[in-house]
């Protein structure tokens, strides 16, 4: 079974080599066949250099967007090009440790489910607010789609080939995984969580939680969910 690993990437000169790096390490060192597939959303720092001299010394494919085009559509385009039997999805700041990859794996294979979902073990680190938030967030997700997911968007996500071929993406911004995973629920794939530690950034900006970002991720939502109140649901 190869896997492919899609990582989004913005201004990640400071995480980028270490994340790729030990990413690889950790599944050549378990045996299991590889890709890493990082899709460059325009950054303005080394992001690009950096990919070009790793390219020779990991199983990376790399692809930039001519223009900053955010999470969603990033991370579409990157989930496009992966070739692997399963994709795992996760941020370049690597908010789990490469461990937990070989770990859902196991929980794929053992259990035979279509995706595997990992949520965040102790939040405590992202602060009062971002929990809030988070935590209102997935109760809409329950409320409004009935997806009982504890953790929507935390990336740390293992997805069968065959689930992305069965279900068509349209999210731009960083409503995409409540999207992956209400369309792949609504086709009957089968899903199983897990709990993982969670690591905050330590080194660059994060790009996902500003004021902008989670007005387009409400707006997103809610045209979705209109949408699929107008097709009877």
């Amino acid at each position: 079974m190869k896997i492919s690993v899609v990582i989004p990437a913005y201004n990640e000169e400071e995480n980028l080599g270490r994340t790729l790096t030990v990413i690889s390490e950790e599944l050549s060192g378990r045996g299991v066949e590889h890709e890493l597939v990082v899709v460059d959303d325009a950054s303005t720092d080394r992001t690009p250099e950096i990919l070009q001299n790793l390219s020779s010394k990991l199983p990376l494919r790399f692809f930039r967007n001519e223009r900053n085009m955010k999470l969603g559509y990033t991370l579409r385009r990157g989930l496009e090009h992966a070739s692997g039997d399963v994709v795992f999805y996760t941020d370049c700041d690597l908010p789990c440790l490469p461990s937990a990859i070989v770990y859902a794996l196991k929980i794929m294979q053992t259990y035979d489910c279509d995706l595997v979902i990992a949520y965040r073990l102790d939040r405590t680190a992202e602060g009062f607010l971002r929990r809030i938030y988070s935590s209102l967030y997935n109760f809409l997700i329950r409320v409004l789609f009935g997806l009982r997911v504890k953790d929507v968007n935390f990336a740390c996500k293992l997805i069968k080939r065959e689930v992305l071929e069965s279900i068509r993406l349209e999210s731009d911004g960083s409503f995409i995984d409540a999207e992956l995973l209400i369309k792949a629920s609504r086709k009957g794939f089968s899903m199983l969580q897990f709990a993982a530690d969670y690591f905050p950034r330590l080194r660059g900006k994060s790009t996902l939680a500003g004021l902008g970002i989670i007005i387009k991720l409400l707006k997103e939502m809610f045209s979705f969910r209109l949408r699929l109140w107008f097709k009877g649901d």
